[in-house]
């Protein structure tokens, strides 16, 4: 048994660990810059318990940036590293879904560096520049699905170029995690349900992909059994903090499997729908194109699509994962289509396309080795949900 394990990024979980940014905060500084979004932390509190804890531990200018989208753009993170240099900020805070974490690393990174967010995404002949330095991150999830808490990736998208990419560096990685599963709670039905599947989906290609590494698939079951269990039971009571916190667990647990493991073919194709559709939550995009994925994966490695199905409570045969798949979809309410998100079928062509111009570095690792040909495919069936 051979397998690699770094997280430089220290963990602080359970209920009310929020309250203790400030006191974990004066560690990095006392100027801080807070990324988060336009709405939801401000409604449920949870900007202001951070604001509070900031304040009764000495931060002396506290800034923030409210203007994170759904699927962050590349304009958001410079605007965001723009403000981290002119006011001389000592360390970042991300607050939110993925997307605030994802954009509070990538400042961390352009603010400290030369060059624009775009410089340093990978395309798969890899980034333009190398960063060299960074700003310490403190990242706190308010959704359960992203595991963007523990990992290296900044995923952004570029709204000229319609393209979604990858920030991945070790300099990406938060000083700390706090992970405070109360703040989960004001989630609603639909948010709950799109951020599990992501985190499922996590764990599902971090299991099968052709990548070894034995710590992080026994990560990746840990959270497939947690989140089967769980997850339907947080939608229907969502004020159960008992699921709340298992959510908000298995996500980092995913998050840190993908990390060691990456993801593969269902991410690399969701990527470019949510980039043409910004509107498309990216949970979304991915529980449409699972089954078809799923049933095209499966014979590559029938060993783990076997456990898969087994873990979710189906016989362990590998083509009972995409039974087992089909029916959590259905009973979390995320059996879609890309149609019904709203993909034109004519926008399938090129989606086929970007997926070779810009995630082809994930065939060689996803259990089959997929063609243009098998790209297109996939996409008319997830177009039509079959």
């Amino acid at each position: 048994m051979n397998f690699d394990f770094y997280l430089p990024t220290e963990i602080i979980f359970g209920v009310g660990t929020v309250d203790r940014v400030g006191e974990i905060g004066k560690r990095f500084g006392y100027r801080v810059l807070i990324v988060t979004g336009k709405k939801s932390s401000k409604e449920n509190g949870a900007l202001n318990r951070v604001i509070e804890s900031l304040k009764r531990n000495g931060a002396e200018e506290i800034f923030i940036f409210d203007q994170i989208e759904p699927n962050p753009t590349d304009k958001s993170v410079n605007l965001a590293s723009e403000i981290a240099v002119k006011e001389k900020v000592d360390y970042i805070i991300g607050l939110g879904g993925g997307s605030s974490l994802d954009s509070a690393k990538a400042v961390s990174i352009v603010s400290s560096n030369e060059g624009y967010a775009w410089d340093y995404v990978n395309y798969p002949e890899g980034p333009r520049l190398i960063p060299f330095l960074n700003r310490p991150v403190i990242c706190i999830p308010t959704t359960a699905g992203t595991g963007s808490e523990v990992n290296r990736y900044s995923v952004i998208s570029n709204n000229i170029r319609k393209e979604k990419l990858v920030i991945s560096h070790s300099l990406n990685y938060p000083k700390v995690a706090i992970i405070d599963p109360s703040l989960t709670i004001s989630m609603k039905k639909r948010l709950t349900a799109m951020t599990g599947i992501d985190a499922l989906m996590h764990a599902l290609e971090s299991l099968t992909n052709k990548l070894s590494n034995a710590f992080a698939e026994d990560l990746a079951i840990r959270a497939i059994q947690i989140i089967k269990k769980w997850l339907p039971i947080a939608l229907e009571e969502p004020e159960n903090i008992k699921a709340r916190s298992y959510m908000s667990y298995a996500a980092m647990l995913a998050g840190i499997a993908i990390d060691r493991k990456r993801v593969a073919l269902i991410h690399g194709m969701e990527h470019p729908v949510s980039a043409h559709y910004p509107s498309v939550a990216h949970g979304e995009g991915l529980a449409a194109l699972s089954i078809a994925i799923t049933d095209f994966n499966h014979k590559g490695n029938t060993q783990k699509y076997a456990l898969f199905a087994e873990l979710m409570g189906y016989e362990p045969k590998s083509s009972m994962a995409v039974k087992a798949l089909e029916d959590f979809l259905e009973k979390v309410g995320l059996r879609i289509s890309l149609k019904d998100l709203g993909v034109e079928r004519e926008k399938l062509e090129k989606l086929t396309e970007d997926v070779y111009m810009l995630s082809r570095g994930l065939f060689a690792i996803n259990p089959v080795e997929p063609t243009l040909e098998d790209i297109h495919r996939l996409y008319e069936r997830a177009y039509e949900g079959y």
